[in-house]
């Protein structure tokens, strides 16, 4: 009866230290973060989560120093209940029932998986659009691809969250589905961004096209240049204010008129145009190109002023 016994005593202990090892692996951690609103500053940041400056950009990579509207900062924690250590944050359930609540989170009940898995994802956002005012801000339409989030776009448009938020009535979720079309701000894009972001294939396609047949054999910052042109031409009061407008306005490229803007362009013309719609521009904002061994306009073109010279094309205003 005694080793009966003595067995019946090591399966109670063994069952209590699967129950205590269950408890601990079921025991979730939290990573906390927060999204920059306007106004904030690390300080301020730092003071609400009771944690230091120094922490906040160590942790983030914040080489700078400086944060943004719209931006997550992960906040610190420690996890380490053995020891003296101060914790940072501390993340409870009154927390979480204040907290938004990720696709990992249910009505405050944790997945099973997170159990397992002892980590929990939880953002503070402030979802709150009340005292938005959008209604000064001009738009583009816009198809979201895969991959694009609010907070990704917020930062390419020079916007906020919840100025997006605030525009496409999105109130209780963030969630963006691809092939669905939104609004986005441009009140705080260039005239040459905003190009950049509307243009069709179509537009792409006769940019390159131009691109190729007048600087062809020219070097690649020469081509980029021609591209420039086109664009420095749309934005400008004195000419069509349209890419295809201005490359087929009557007078103006002779490879219009003579039909190589018809050929096939190079893939590097395509570079070139991409580069161009990227916002760099090498012939310092000219609005004529020529050569001025082939130039048949010399005497008016003599009269413009001449920014640079790239390969074989004067650039000028």
């Amino acid at each position: 009866m005694r080793w009966k016994k003595g067995a019946f005593v090591v399966c109670i202990l063994i069952l209590m230290l699967v129950i205590i090892t269950a408890g601990a692996v079921a025991a979730p951690r939290f990573k906390l973060y927060y999204e920059v609103q306007e106004g904030d500053a690390l300080v301020k940041v730092a003071k609400k989560f009771g944690t230091s400056v120094d922490r906040l950009k160590e942790i983030n990579n914040l080489q700078k120093g400086t944060i943004k509207a719209g931006e997550e900062l992960k906040i610190p924690q420690t996890y380490q209940a053995e020891t003296d250590k101060k914790r940072d944050y501390q993340i409870n359930r009154i927390l979480l029932d204040e907290v938004y609540k990720t696709d990992r989170i249910i009505d405050g009940q944790f997945r099973q998986k997170n159990f397992v898995e002892r980590e929990i994802v939880v953002k503070i956002k402030d979802k709150s659009t009340a005292k938005v005012d959008v209604s000064n801000l001009r738009t583009l339409d816009y198809y979201l691809k895969s991959g694009d989030t609010l907070y990704e776009l917020a930062r390419e448009f020079n916007t906020s969250v919840r100025v997006l938020r605030k525009l496409n009535n999105l109130i209780d979720t963030d969630v963006i589905r691809r092939g669905d079309k939104i609004a986005l701000p441009i009140n705080n894009l260039t005239p040459k961004q905003v190009i950049s972001k509307t243009i069709s294939r179509e537009e792409l396609n006769l940019l390159a096209r131009l691109i190729s047949a007048e600087a062809r054999g020219e070097p690649f910052v020469g081509q980029v240049a021609v591209g420039a042109v086109v664009l420095n031409r749309v934005v400008s009061n004195y000419f069509p204010d349209s890419i295809k407008r201005v490359i087929y306005q009557p007078g103006q490229f002779a490879v219009v008129s003579d039909g190589q803007i018809n050929n096939q362009p190079t893939r590097q013309a395509y570079r070139a145009a991409e580069t161009v719609l990227n916002g760099q521009d090498p012939s310092r904002g000219a609005l004529y190109f020529y050569n001025p061994k082939t130039a048949k306009t010399m005497q008016w073109l003599s009269t413009r002023s001449t920014l640079v010279k790239i390969g074989d094309h004067v650039f000028a205003r």
